[in-house]
């Protein structure tokens, strides 16, 4: 741990919750201790909420939403307020970074690209609430119709903790853009990055009871998707929870966007180009450890060059530096926990027993003993239908797919229960061919990008609902249609 990380920070965001546009320290007394995943140690201790604390959010979000100005502001003067709250978390981006690589230990090398796409997204969101039809005139067979998008109301958005800050600004972007309020519940893995935004939108003078930012248990998790007063939830997180809010919040028919992970695939065609899919899968193959819904664990091979292709990935990928996330030149540093660590360890061992074979890596790194360290592993010989090769690890493993024909690798692909995200590298036109028939919400050809500007989210158990492009504003959004029969 870097002594200083906290340094800038204001004392509150660790001991109080933020709620109707005042800051609040947390009085339960249950306390979460926030683990540093490079050593083991405490890092701070964070206040989780009780019921009255979890119900004044609620309540707070309830009157801003009914009573407050938001929802009646112009898209164009929530447009300014949202590029006020960028323009100052923008200066406290490097407050973010050090945030960011603290609780969860992300590499700063990591944290340091990517948290300007946080400010990036609310900019996008921004710019989008001031452009976006609220309002449309149809025909009708008598006269005509204006239909309108209306905020739906008190949003919950629920954020994981693996990138909490991008994430938040995803769902938030949308939320306020669309005209809600919202209930921010962190992980409890990762307060901080929520709490920096709510001082940024204190400093800034976004109203009262329009953002609430509060950490929470299980139980007070259930308090608040269980709701009526909070009409929409926004989840990212395991599928296991996921099941459990979706079942929740259906039972009242609330509103839901869930993005449950995914089992991603990188194809490589015969004629791919091995330079320009290695320097995609350098960074999106196990990204953060793995740690990244998006992260193309699966690599799939076309038999003839397997050798080849097996010995390249090893050499690029299986090298990653693993370290110190502290250190500007690591490149895979600790995953979350222990219990993180004895997941993938399972997974890998797993494989083994059912016949893979481990190309590199398999064991914890000696780079330290203390932490949560993995050896970057690549693992061949891989049973398409094996634990490893269907569900989601969320550690640095990545199995390789041997396949003879293109069916077949749209096959193995489309095996697992996931459908989030993928790639495919060879020819521009065959690869458009094979994407489309790849079950997944978003997949790239010959490179991989993230932005704001197009719709993110899965198919089958990868979750429902969109985030990023108008798509993510239209899901805070009910449409109401209103009839002038001439």
């Amino acid at each position: 741990m870097v002594n200083g990380w906290n340094a800038e920070i204001p004392a509150h965001l660790f001991d109080s919750f933020y709620i109707d546009g005042a800051w609040t320290r947390g009085g339960s007394g249950n306390l979460k201790q926030i683990i540093s995943p490079a050593t083991g140690d405490v890092t701070f201790a964070a206040p989780l909420a009780d019921a009255s604390e979890m119900d004044r959010a609620i309540t707070a979000a309830k009157n801003a939403f009914e009573n407050g100005p938001w929802p009646k502001l112009s898209p164009q003067r929530r447009s300014i307020f949202m590029h006020r709250l960028a323009d100052r978390l923008s200066e406290r981006l490097p407050i973010a970074v050090r945030i960011w690589t603290a609780q969860v230990g992300a590499p700063i090398s990591l944290t340091n690209r990517l948290a300007p796409l946080s400010t990036m997204r609310l900019r996008y969101f921004a710019d989008l609430a001031a452009s976006f039809d609220f309002e449309t005139e149809r025909s009708t067979q008598r006269g005509h119709a204006k239909v309108i998008s209306e905020p739906i109301g008190p949003a919950a958005l629920i954020i994981p903790w693996n990138a909490a800050l991008p994430i938040l600004m995803t769902k938030l972007g949308a939320a306020l853009a669309a005209g809600c309020t919202c209930i921010i519940k962190s992980s409890p893995e990762s307060p901080l990055d929520a709490m920096l935004v709510a001082q940024c939108a204190h400093e800034v003078g976004i109203p009262p009871g329009v953002i609430n930012v509060i950490l929470a248990d299980a139980d007070m998790s259930s308090r608040l998707v269980s709701s009526y007063d909070v009409p929409k939830v926004s989840f990212t997180g395991s599928l296991a929870v996921g099941r459990t809010i979706a079942s929740t919040v259906a039972g009242r028919m609330g509103r839901l966007t869930m993005e449950l992970g995914g089992k991603s695939a990188a194809i490589l065609l015969e004629d791919a180009d091995v330079n320009q899919a290695m320097a995609t899968l350098d960074q999106f193959s196990m990204p953060f450890s793995g740690q990244f819904c998006f992260s193309q664990s699966r690599i799939l091979i076309p038999r003839a060059r397997e050798d080849e292709l097996v010995t390249t990935i090893a050499a690029r990928i299986g090298n990653l530096k693993v370290g110190d996330p502290w250190d500007e030149t690591t490149r895979v540093g600790p995953v979350l926990n222990n219990r993180q660590f004895e997941r993938a360890m399972g997974y890998i061992l797993g494989s083994v027993a059912d016949g893979a074979e481990i190309v590199c890596g398999g064991k914890r790194s000696s780079f330290s003993d203390k932490g949560y360290y993995i050896e970057p592993t690549i693992i061949r010989n891989v049973d398409p239908n094996s634990d490893i090769a269907r569900e989601e690890v969320f550690g640095p493993v990545v199995t390789i797919h041997a396949y003879d024909t293109q069916d077949e690798a749209v096959e193995i692909a489309n095996s697992t229960d996931f459908g989030l995200c993928g790639t495919v590298f060879g020819n521009p036109a065959t690869a458009y061919t094979v994407a489309r028939r790849v079950r997944t919400g978003q997949i790239a050809i010959n490179g991989m990008e993230l932005t704001p500007t197009v719709p993110f989210g899965g198919f089958k158990m990868s979750g429902f609902g969109r985030e990023g492009g108008p798509e993510g504003v239209q899901a805070f959004l009910e449409t109401k249609a209103v009839i002038f029969p001439s």
